[in-house]
């Protein structure tokens, strides 16, 4: 019987099989592969606008008080093209799918999952609107129900996930085990490496994590930053006074300024905390912050807007710079898009439509002189935050086992 050669269709319908199955975050978030960029080639900055649930103004009584229904976007930009290199010879195309690819795509594949989630997930961590103070530097228990009480006083679908840096693993496991033992997850853990569910959430475990970058200024209210002006709204905070700079990714919140519950509007009783999305140099000027700052309709997300001169309290602390993140599915958007087959070259392109989309394609050329097949893997992708109050972020020590 004559030998069967793997074509290049085959081997990308297992590149993107595979790859599918190593992500851990993305595949916890909307990601979609999109029709806008189909067939036709996308390039590296196409751009398309992507739709955000919208919320409208409760009325009480009879008389109609319609407002105009406007959507919500967020440009999602084509930001990245990322792929992998493979040369294998003539008899590699006689192997069996399964032993070609335990030889030349788990490993390779694994690595460019890993490459491209951490890039997403660094992308997305400036603008995780929530924050829990975590009193000892160690995840556990309570710090996963307060992030999970954040996420329902802003009204994230039901559907959460914890992803834990490996020390956060450490820390909560112990204390969890007894929660991560249903039987029913069991095959669920070992073959899609979910911990368990306890407290709300799912729990995942990733080694890419990225660390909070801290500035100099102080924690808490000793750095001095006052906001400079009255109700003041938006993305943008004018502040004065105060010394030190803030990173990209710390938490912020305003004196007597309260988060809201999300349907009803009335105060949760918690500070609203903000996330600061630009590196701030210090001194007087512009902090940018995530969500803005919103005292009406039905994106109001705060109590009052700042004072004159209100506080500005720098959270966290400057020994927990492990990064946890609790988050809802439409936290983060990513999409793959179609890239261009080019002509008279054994070319294939492979994708998933619809929720959890994928777009993978392989093209494929022959060196003579060393009987080689030299092949190239690309994917053409980009990642865009939809609600910043569906992402909380529980930090902690990285060293603190004790």
């Amino acid at each position: 019987m004559a030998n069967s050669f793997l074509t290049t269709k085959l081997i990308t319908r297992e590149i993107l099989s595979t790859l599918r199955q190593k992500f851990t975050f993305l595949n916890r978030i909307n990601m979609e592969y999109k029709d806008e960029f189909a067939v036709t080639g996308a390039k590296i900055g196409s751009t398309v606008d992507i739709r955000v649930p919208t919320r409208q103004n409760i009325r009480d009584g009879r008389i109609m008080d319609a407002g105009n229904m406007v959507d919500k976007t967020v440009p999602l930009s084509i930001t990245d093209q990322t792929g992998i290199d493979l040369i294998f010879n003539s008899s590699d195309l006689a192997l069996n799918i399964d032993d070609f690819r335990a030889r030349y795509l788990d490993q390779p594949l694994a690595d460019l999952a890993s490459r491209i989630e951490s890039r997403v997930i660094s992308r997305a961590l400036p603008f995780a609107a929530g924050f829990v103070p975590n009193a000892d530097g160690k995840l556990d228990l309570k710090d996963a129900l307060m992030a999970n009480k954040l996420l329902t006083d802003n009204l994230a679908p039901t559907e959460r996930f914890m992803l834990t840096n490996t020390s956060g693993t450490v820390q909560v496991v112990d204390q969890l085990k007894g929660l991560f033992n249903s039987q029913s997850q069991l095959k669920r853990q070992y073959e899609e490496g979910l911990m368990g569910r306890a407290a709300g959430f799912d729990w995942y475990e990733t080694a890419i994590m990225p660390s909070q970058p801290v500035g100099s200024a102080t924690f808490g209210t000793a750095a001095g930053y006052l906001v400079n002006g009255a109700n003041v709204s938006g993305s943008i905070i004018p502040v004065d006074g105060g010394t030190g700079t803030i990173r990209a990714g710390q938490h912020v919140t305003f004196a007597n300024v309260f988060a809201v519950n999300g349907s009803t509007k009335d105060s949760t009783g918690v500070p609203r905390t903000f996330v600061v999305t630009a590196d701030y140099a210090g001194g007087a000027g512009n902090l940018q912050i995530s969500p803005a700052l919103t005292l009406s309709g039905p994106e109001q997300n705060v109590t009052v807007l700042p004072a004159d001169n209100s506080a500005v309290t720098i959270v966290g602390a400057a020994n927990q710079t492990g990064v946890n993140l609790a988050f809802a599915r439409d936290f983060v958007t990513f999409a793959s898009v179609d890239m261009p087959l080019p002509p008279n070259k054994d070319a294939s392109r492979i994708q998933i439509g619809g929720p959890g989309g994928l777009s993978v394609r392989m093209i494929r050329d022959y060196d003579t002189i060393n009987d080689q097949f030299l092949n190239r893997v690309d994917i053409l992708w980009g990642s865009a935050v939809l609600r910043g109050e569906f992402g909380v972020v529980v930090p902690n020590d990285l060293t603190n086992f004790t």
